[in-house]
């Protein structure tokens, strides 16, 4: 009987019930699921990750101390070369590791390390040419040309540190952008920076959406928490002064407990229940505090926060877990 043949059979005999599958685990000493292939010691990846991470942590703080200690000594050349040269340097070195596939992750350790250096870096270079920043537009060029560069290089090589310098020297460009265009007017921003706060976390949100399946997916939970964080924080700094967005922060912070069980995310389902739980205090608070019935507010204020932390146990269980 050939190979095809005898597993046709077998399963044939399993999908009417003759042999069940702990049958045919027991007679052949496997688990259910259980991979054929050898599988990777986990604790030599975790290891070589751990060594990773350590030694780009000491080579910045080295860097920083050694910079520190001969700043004043250094001319403007050495100084942009200490900081961005360092930078574009080991970013160089990074793409060169990385497009030649040598070691798991010692090519993205080296754009990490020049990912730190090169924003400050070019804020270096700025301030030794003597670029006049009596607007922001220089600042807000470099770091448009920054988010150029990143976005460039993510593109090249697909890795997900170098998505996360994109994304974060972008808002950095986005905030710098508004800012100097306000300069540049009469315009008053009132509460402009809260409603682009939103507008950015909403964003960091979509992209953790778009970027579940694919290379970007150690992103997922950070931009999740930033956009989160960002959007439902910008929005409570609202509610204060008005009563339209104290009833309707009602509804974003239960679309936000909508949406980590749609997305599957604890982090998204922590940050609106902890926001919630604040509003509800300012609420309280608000409205309770100089009547007689605060100590019942308190009274029932506790139930609620009991009430909301079994609500998002019971979410992340069933919808998340």
């Amino acid at each position: 009987m050939h190979k095809e043949e005898l597993f046709r059979e077998l399963s044939q005999k399993i999908s009417t019930g003759e042999v069940t599958r702990e049958e045919v685990a027991s007679r052949f000493n496997f688990s259910i699921g259980e991979s054929s292939s050898q599988p990777k010691d986990p604790s030599n990846f975790s290891m070589n990750k751990v060594m990773y991470v350590l030694g780009g942590i000491i080579v910045v703080i080295g860097v920083a101390i050694f910079t520190y200690q001969v700043w004043e000594d250094l001319g403007s050349f050495s100084r942009i070369m200490i900081t961005l040269g360092l930078g574009l340097l080991l970013t160089a070195i990074g793409s060169f590791l990385s497009k030649k596939k040598m070691g798991d992750a010692i090519g993205p350790v080296f754009h990490v390390i020049g990912g730190l250096l090169v924003p400050g870096g070019a804020m270096v270079a700025l301030s030794e040419l003597d670029v006049s920043t009596e607007t922001l537009w220089p600042i807000t060029l470099t770091f448009g040309a920054i988010f150029a560069f990143y976005l460039l290089l993510t593109f090249i090589h697909r890795n997900p540190a170098l998505t996360f310098f994109a994304i974060g020297n972008a808002t950095v460009f986005i905030y710098l952008l508004v800012q100097s265009i306000i300069n540049d007017s009469y315009y008053s921003p009132g509460d402009l920076y809260a409603y682009l706060t939103m507008i950015i976390g909403a964003s960091y949100i979509l992209l953790a959406l778009s970027f579940r399946h694919g290379w970007n997916k150690p992103l997922v939970g950070i931009l999740c928490f930033f956009g989160s964080s960002g959007f439902l924080g910008a929005a409570f700094s609202q509610v204060f002064d008005s009563d339209i967005w104290r009833m309707a922060y009602f509804l974003l912070v239960v679309g936000g407990l909508f949406l980590s069980a749609f997305l599957r995310s604890s982090v998204i389902l922590v940050v609106s229940t902890l926001f919630l739980l604040a509003h509800v205090s300012y609420i309280t608070s608000k409205y309770f505090a100089d009547s007689v019935g605060w100590p019942i507010a308190l009274v029932v204020l506790g139930f609620i926060f009991i009430g909301l932390g079994y609500i998002s146990i019971n979410i992340n269980r069933k919808f998340i877990k």
